[in-house]
Order: structure tokens, then C-alpha cells, then sequence
């Protein structure tokens, strides 16, 4: 099939990666037995699947008979191809009818269509190299604008290859037994653990960019921490930390005293009681078992942070990213400090909406928030909030009155003021905090206890359990 090789097509003087005899043994199977289509339409997105233009053309015939329930034979083909103005340059009447005497039957279908996908996958991966080369080469574009480029050309490439087929129901009842297990109260997204926020938001939803902001010291890598250990740890979501602020080693131990309901400062001094340390103990395993993951590289910016949330995502290791904090993060040299945090959040919430995971990203406010008089933070109080605010679905305010006030009525008590929905109504939801162990918990009606005595965490006493003794720890 010399005469069907084009030059254009050629890749450093060599022929693309194509089979045009697979592809007419494809269509001429499909016109032997018209059934076989209904797979194919399910791995065939794009006509470009097949190399010639005949092909092409004839395929997006068949599909077009298809959705019309017109029956797919040697008189209805030609006649769609001719009401489309397309049967010359699909080689006639004749071409068709060679092509079904070329195939005996349409037994070798999934063979050819296997085949066929891989030297369209070949074909993409050149092409978009040679766009690739193309955008380097060209001084206009930075090397993190060419990366990201190729970066997620390739992913879409690659996700395009995962495809639902027909499968048992099996497969579809235990995930949805599972699905209804693991939910509560409703809760479709993934949960936080704080009662009022999973009842208002149904769960984080995916695609969703949450902003959460706070006045520093106030807590707001607590919160975030809080969120993350509940939903890695008691609903075994997989979630991933970008923590440009804290190095990892220091919020493992807010994340083990926090657990464990002991006081960080214990901790530190090494004062811990023997019923302190076998509760540390005991909390070590669920840890280190659960589906968190932490990235502390303080030098990160937008363009690794989405090759790495990628990279998860393609492992299937990714139910929900959270960033501390995104002022932090660096930016791909823009001078205006604004337009920078702009294109960060930009690029937050289309990593949020390609990955369909809800990404948190941890936010500071500006100073104007600790003027004399301003009880609550707003939406404007956020540090170059205008990009900010637009791209977030909710954005979050954590508010202590302790912080301000210093009185001991106010050391437990906590507020998250859902300041922006953009799927439901916003809210004010009254929380416990306890600073010993720099933890978030549901408001409690009890004075003082700052929610910890109503923790549903629970541990073994038994040092062993765990796996690790007190000697690990001495």
C-alpha cells in the first residue's frame, strides 16, 4: 500500500507509525458484521484514530448510521457518504465493496483494533513532541510554560487510554456497598470530620478550589491538619500536604500529639507520663497506615506541584491536595506580585477541575484585618484577593477570639466563617480548639473542655498493638 504513505507525514524521514491494510480489515469487519461496532465507537474518540483520510471518512459515516439506528451495509455507507458530498475522496462505491471482499470475517476485530490504537497513540506522542520542540524553541515562552504543556498534553494522552468497557454488575454493586458504608449524614465528597461543614458542603466536592485563610497564629495549618489526619485516617482518603511553611518532621508531631491528645510540649521536653506515652504509642500505627502523603520542599512552585499532584492522580493516590500556603509558593517570575498569586490560584483551580479532586489551598490576610475595630475578617481582607476570590469555590476564615481578647472564656473556643459557597449558603460554624494539642473539634456545650473529652479517636492500651515499643521512643 506504497500509494497510501504521505510525505507531510513524515516524521525526520521516516514514516509515522501507521497500518492501513489493519485499518481496512477494521472497517471492512465492521461492514461484515455491523455488531462489532458498539466496542469500537467505545476505544475510537477521534476519526483521526485511523491514518488514511478515506478511512477517516468512512468511519465517521458508520457512526453517524450508527446514532441513527440506520443499519450498516453496502447500500446505506455509500449513500451517507454521498449525501455528505465525501464518496470520491472516499475512493467510490468500489473501494467499499473491495474492502468487505478483503475480510473473511470480523473475528480478528479486536486484534486490529488493539493494533490500531497503538500506532494512534504513537502518532499523538509525536505530534505533540514536535509541538513540544516547536514551543522550546521559541524564546517567547518560558522552559515552566513548554513543561507544563507537554506535561499535561501527555496526561491527557495517557488518561485517554483508560477506558470503561462492559464488565459484571459485580463490579459496580461492591463499590457502591462500599460507597454507602463509608458515608454519613449524606456526604458525597470527601468529609473533614467537622459535623457542620460535612452537613453544609456535603463533603469537599471535587473539582472544587477552597481557600482558607487566617490572621497568622490563629491556627490555620491546625485546621488544615485537622482536615487532613480525619480524612486520611478515619475515612481513608487519600490525601496529599504541600507544606512550604513546616518541615515535615514537625507536623508529624503535631499530627501524633493532636491524635493522641497530648501536649505538644511534653512531647518536646520529653516529660511524658507512662499512660501518655503508651497513648502515643498506640496512635503510631493508624498513622503511618494511613493514605497521607508529605511533600515539605519550601521551594515549590505551581508547575511541580501539578507534575507531582499528577503524578499521585495517576497512581491513584489522590482523593484531596492541601497547599500551606500559597503566598509562599514560587511564582514563574512575574514582576507584579498580584498577577503571580493570579496565575497561581488560575492554575490551582484547573489542577482541582482535571484531577476532580477539591484542592485547599492555605492563604494569609492582609494587615488590614488587625485594625482596631474589625471583629471579622472579609472577603478583601485576602492578600492579592482578587484573582483569589474569583477562582475559589468557598473560601474559609478561621477566627479566635483569644488571640485577640487573651481572656481565659475564650482559650477553647474557635469559629470557621464560610465566607463564600458558590454551591450553597454560607455559614458560621462554632468549633472547640484545643492549643495543647493545636487541634480543631466540633463545638461542645461543655465549658472548658475544648471538645477534647467528645473526640471519638480511641487507642489501645496495649503498647504492642502498635508494633513499636516504649524503647523505640527512649
Amino acid at each position: 500500500m506504497a500509494e497510501f504513505a504521505k510525505e507531510s507525514d513524515k516524521f525526520e524521514g521516516r514514516q509515522v507509525p501507521m497500518d492501513c491494510d489493519a485499518e481496512r480489515y477494521l472497517l471492512g469487519g465492521i461492514l461484515r458484521d455491523p455488531n462489532v461496532i458498539a466496542p469500537v465507537i467505545e476505544v475510537v474518540s477521534e476519526d483521526e484514530f485511523f491514518y488514511l483520510e478515506r478511512h477517516q471518512l468512512i468511519w465517521h459515516a458508520m457512526k453517524n448510521l450508527y446514532s441513527q439506528g440506520t443499519p450498516i451495509d453496502m447500500l446505506t455507507l455509500p449513500a451517507e457518504l454521498e449525501k455528505a458530498g465525501k464518496l470520491p475522496q472516499a475512493g467510490g462505491r468500489e473501494y467499499i465493496f473491495e474492502m468487505m471482499e478483503s475480510v473473511a470475517s470480523s473475528a480478528n476485530v479486536d486484534w486490529n483494533l488493539q493494533h490500531l490504537r497503538n500506532k494512534y497513540v504513537l502518532r499523538k506522542l509525536i505530534k505533540m513532541s514536535s509541538e513540544t520542540i516547536k514551543k522550546a524553541m521559541d524564546a517567547s515562552n518560558s522552559p515552566d510554560e513548554v513543561l507544563q504543556a507537554a506535561e499535561r498534553d501527555v496526561f491527557a494522552i495517557a488518561e485517554k487510554q483508560v477506558k470503561n468497557s462492559l464488565k459484571p454488575i459485580e463490579n459496580f454493586v461492591t463499590p457502591l456497598l462500599d460507597r454507602l458504608n463509608n458515608r454519613k449524614d449524606g456526604i458525597t465528597g470527601v468529609p473533614t470530620g467537622i459535623t457542620e461543614l460535612d452537613q453544609l458542603t456535603n463533603g469537599l466536592q471535587n473539582s472544587d478550589l477552597i481557600i482558607l485563610a487566617a490572621r497568622p497564629g490563629v491556627g490555620k495549618t491546625s485546621f488544615a491538619l485537622t482536615i487532613a489526619a480525619n480524612a486520611a485516617i478515619d475515612y481513608h482518603k487519600n490525601v496529599a500536604f504541600f507544606s512550604l511553611e513546616m518541615d515535615g518532621v514537625q507536623l508529624a508531631q503535631r499530627l501524633l500529639c493532636s491524635r493522641a491528645q497530648i501536649d505538644q510540649s511534653k512531647l518536646r521536653n520529653n516529660k511524658l507520663s507512662p499512660e501518655e506515652m503508651r497513648k502515643l504509642i498506640a496512635t503510631v500505627a493508624p498513622i503511618n497506615q494511613a493514605p497521607l502523603y508529605v511533600d515539605d520542599n519550601a521551594d515549590l512552585g505551581i508547575m511541580e506541584l501539578m507534575s507531582k499532584a499528577r503524578d499521585l492522580k495517576r497512581k491513584g493516590n489522590l482523593d484531596m491536595l492541601i497547599i500551606d500556603y500559597l503566598q509562599l509558593m514560587k511564582t514563574g517570575g512575574e514582576e507584579n506580585r498580584a498577577v503571580a498569586i493570579g496565575a497561581i490560584s488560575r492554575g490551582l483551580k484547573i489542577l482541582a477541575k482535571e484531577l476532580q479532586i477539591p484542592v485547599i489551598a492555605l492563604a494569609q490576610l492582609s494587615r488590614k484585618v488587625e485594625e482596631k475595630g474589625r471583629e471579622r475578617p472579609q472577603l478583601s481582607d485576602l492578600r492579592e484577593s482578587g484573582s483569589i476570590e474569583q477562582d475559589a469555590d468557598m473560601v474559609w476564615f478561621v477566627e479566635r477570639q483569644f488571640v485577640r481578647t487573651h481572656k481565659d472564656e475564650d482559650k477553647y473556643k474557635a469559629e470557621l466563617i464560610v465566607a463564600k459557597h458558590r454551591n450553597g449558603s454560607v455559614r458560621d460554624i462554632d468549633l472547640s480548639f484545643v492549643p495543647e494539642y493545636t487541634t480543631f473539634y466540633d463545638a461542645t456545650n461543655e465549658e472548658g473542655d475544648g471538645g477534647a473529652g467528645d473526640s471519638e479517636y480511641s487507642y489501645s492500651d496495649d503498647p504492642q498493638a502498635s508494633g513499636y515499643s516504649f524503647g523505640d521512643y527512649q
